[in-house]
């Protein structure tokens, strides 16, 4: 019987070491995770537009960015690493809600990244090392106009957290400003406003999402 019960806890330590998903990714796995994800999404943007296209980019980009996270960050949980303390939106959420906004948030980080991917097409990316971000990984790069090489390059960092799919990114710095900061900001001043709150949030995103470039 002895024999027996260490077996089943061997068994039970092998298993979790198995799904045990590092707090972070390593420097250069997370580098790597970003330039060959980049690098794929060119490819899919120098292609013809086509539904077949616009499937495979959707794909991409999901397999890019870590849409529940970034939501969840978005919203407070955790506080923006700028503050010390914050206001967790996303536990006032009934999980219709949480659905709801997690789906429109999605759609207009996904329609807003691929415009500024097509942008930059034509820009020499750089990579300036990563290092360690509260438990992620921020990958800092620079975007360099080929056209214009007297334009100042632009600061685009990434913040990779290892998920249990994988390296995901989680955030996105431009020029300093966090995606999920100015996000929160915006999300916590409509939500502390009586005359506006969740409605209001929902109606603003659904109005970006639809707006033309």
């Amino acid at each position: 019987m002895r024999f027996f019960r260490h077996a089943l806890a061997a068994s039970a330590a092998l298993a979790a070491l198995a799904i045990a998903v590092p707090s972070n990714a390593s420097p250069e796995d997370a580098q790597t995770f970003v330039d060959h994800e980049r690098h794929r999404l060119e490819q899919l943007l120098h292609e013809p537009e086509s539904a077949a296209r616009d499937t495979r980019l959707h794909d991409a980009l999901g397999t890019f960015v870590d849409y529940d996270e970034l939501t969840h960050r978005a919203f407070g949980e955790p506080c923006p690493p700028s503050e010390l303390s914050c206001d967790d939106l996303w536990a006032k959420y009934d999980p219709g809600q949480r659905t709801e906004v997690r789906g429109l948030l999605e759609q207009l980080v996904r329609k807003n990244y691929q415009r500024n991917l097509l942008k930059t097409l034509d820009y020499d990316i750089s990579y300036r090392g990563a290092r360690d971000s509260g438990g992620d990984t921020r990958v800092l790069t620079e975007a360099k106009s080929k056209l214009k090489p007297r334009e100042a390059p632009v600061r685009v960092d990434y913040v990779v957290k290892q998920t249990a799919s994988g390296p995901k990114v989680v955030d996105i710095i431009t020029e300093g400003s966090s995606l999920t900061k100015n996000y929160y900001d915006q999300f916590r001043k409509k939500m502390n406003n009586p005359a506006e709150g969740y409605p209001n949030i929902v109606a603003k995103l659904r109005e970006k999402i639809a707006k033309k470039d």
